[in-house]
């Protein structure tokens, strides 16, 4: 009589993958590109002076100075109301049910706790302020993901918060 050795089949557990960098960097792209192109939309529909809708065939024709880049790019991104709505976008947009902004959802990402659970308005809050002190040091604080086990950047360890692949 022969005796059969039957090897049970393997199960793969799918764990959750940690953002990369590049995906992460592609979304940051992706959110930002958005959130200027609706914003300078709001800007020049509400805007009072006429003459900014024939601007740009001037500007195409003459030319643009560094100065007028200058003044525009502080017009445009320096005022209160872009800030806000930057804060907004992402303080809310983590911390809904979706865990992601649009880019991060497109993409599949999300922000989770270190638990895998939806994140709090607080830790979006500390999220979104951590960032500046990611930038201060030259942004090293976001190149702490190659490092990281988790593939954490520095704002991510001061909310304790993960992104994670859907």
């Amino acid at each position: 009589m022969q005796t059969t050795l039957t090897i049970p089949a393997s199960t793969l557990k799918r764990t959750s993958l940690y953002g990369s960098l590049t995906n992460r960097f592609v979304a940051f792209l992706a959110d930002t590109s958005m959130l200027v192109f609706f914003y300078t939309m709001i800007f020049y529909s509400i805007g009072s002076n006429a003459e900014h809708i024939s601007s740009w065939d001037k500007t195409l024709q003459q030319g643009v100075s560094i100065d007028e880049l200058w003044m525009l790019a502080q017009n445009l991104f320096l005022n209160p109301f872009f800030i806000v709505a930057h804060w907004l976008y992402y303080t809310l947009l983590e911390a809904s049910p979706k865990q992601a902004t649009i880019g991060k959802f497109t993409l599949g990402l999300k922000v989770t706790d270190l638990r895998g659970k939806r994140i709090t308005i607080l830790q979006s809050n500390l999220r979104y302020f951590g960032k500046l002190l990611s930038l201060l040091p030259v942004g090293l604080g976001f190149l702490n993901i190659l490092t990281a086990r988790r593939r954490q950047m520095l704002h991510d360890f001061i909310a304790r918060t993960v992104v994670v692949t859907d």
